[in-house]
């Protein structure tokens, strides 16, 4: 039995939460042990009876591996890959956020150790300015190395996979529903191919037929932040996805860039959401040139601390790390 089955299988065990499953593999250096295990082991990885209980419940056990199976197999018939957190092929920097997935699928290709990252969010119906920002602004993301994430939506996100395709660049797309679902949003179908087509990669970390649903999006939403070392919010009311792909950054200490649109564009609903955020810790402010573009070259040292404080604090690697220093030249 290899490590994917049985790390799938504790995840398809209803009862058991990603805190539960970490605690088991931190515990157990093979997942596949964690079947076999007595029950002190279990107390001693910090699991109550009623976590137990279903571990050792015979039934429920062997049909979470059946499933874990039958899912494998659908995937590889589908062109899905399936891989566990500590795969290579794992978005380095979702390591370090809280509730990281265990299991993450995907289609195209996932590029190894990926921690140069930057993700351009904005809402679904945009003004023709921002939309240009956005354009400009992954430009100069690709241009300086960055990959680009973001969620397949309409608008912002749309523009900003289609410039890094443009140019050259990496990009992924978190979506919030199984692999095997219809693409949503349904115009989308043709950049979620491009995406596939350019290798860049479709990821979700929900079973292959899961539905679409509000819940889900919000999940995708601390994927597209924990991702990357900082996130560019290009335009947001006061409610939507964007703004909650914001606070999951700031959460996660990740700065939020936003631009500083003139006073009479902040005050309009478009950004409303984006003027709520300017005051808060972690925020940083844009300054737009006449041409309603900014230099990317002053947003470098932000992005730099925070490099510096997940792979240097986090990861007690060093400065030896920042092996592409033309990213903060």
């Amino acid at each position: 039995m290899n490590d994917l089955i049985c790390t799938l299988a504790l995840k398809k065990i209803k009862g058991l939460k990603n805190i539960h499953i970490f605690l088991l593999l931190k515990t157990f250096k093979n997942p596949c042990d964690i079947f076999d295990a007595p029950k002190s082991d279990f107390l001693k990885a910090g699991l109550k009876d009623e976590q137990i209980e279903i571990l050792r419940n015979t039934r429920i056990v062997r049909t979470a591996f059946f499933e874990a199976i039958n899912e494998i197999e659908d995937a590889s018939k589908n062109g899905v890959k399936i891989i566990t957190y500590n795969s290579p092929l794992y978005p380095f920097n979702l390591n370090f956020i809280r509730d990281k997935p265990v299991i993450l699928y995907y289609k195209g290709v996932l590029k190894e150790n990926l921690k140069f990252a930057a993700a351009v969010v904005g809402q679904r119906n945009p003004p023709d300015y921002s939309l240009n920002l956005a354009q400009n602004l992954t430009e100069q993301l690709c241009s300086s190395g960055f990959s680009i994430i973001s969620g397949l939506a309409m608008g912002i996100d749309t523009i900003a996979h289609k410039a890094a395709l443009k140019n050259n660049g990496y990009t992924i797309a978190y979506v919030g529903s199984g692999l095997l679902e219809s693409v949503y949003p349904p115009e989308n179908r043709e950049l979620y191919q491009e995406i596939i087509l350019h290798n860049g990669a479709i990821v979700s970390e929900l079973p292959l037929y899961s539905k679409i649903s509000a819940k889900n999006l919000i999940a995708r939403d601390r994927l597209q932040s924990g991702s990357s070392l900082g996130t560019f919010a290009i335009s947001s009311p006061v409610r939507g996805g964007t703004m909650k792909t914001c606070n999951f950054s700031l959460k996660q200490k990740r700065p939020v860039f936003i631009p500083e649109y003139s006073k009479g564009l902040m005050n309009l609903k478009d950004n409303l959401g984006l003027k709520s955020l300017l005051r808060k810790n972690g925020v940083i402010g844009l300054k737009l040139d006449k041409d309603g573009a900014f230099d990317l070259a002053a947003v470098m040292d932000e992005l730099r601390i925070v490099y510096n404080d997940i792979y240097e604090e986090k990861s007690g690697m060093g400065s030896s790390l920042l092996i592409q220093p033309e990213l903060f030249g």
